[in-house]
């Protein structure tokens, strides 16, 4: 009676282990990016409130009026050959 019991409690916290680990969920949105210099959230469209033009990537966000980012030229990435 005691294997059993034991047999019972062992399964039950493997199945706890393997449901906490579980994959996560693919329909979930990912997280907007947030502006590496007043860590405002990003917004995808430009609006009164984010009027001014972030390049991260090769994507374009926009951030609030009043962001330095703006005003920065965007870095080159790489080297040049010569």
């Amino acid at each position: 009676m005691a294997k059993k019991i034991t047999a019972i409690l062992a399964s039950a916290a493997l199945f706890v282990a393997l449901a906490a680990n579980a994959a996560p969920d693919k329909n979930k949105k990912a997280s907007a990016p947030t502006c590496p210099d007043c860590k405002m959230v990003l917004a995808s469209k430009k609006s009164a409130k984010t009027p001014v033009a972030v390049k991260i990537g090769k994507k374009t966000y926009y951030c609030c009026a009043d962001c330095p980012m703006g005003k920065k030229k965007p870095a080159t990435t790489g080297s040049k050959k010569k």
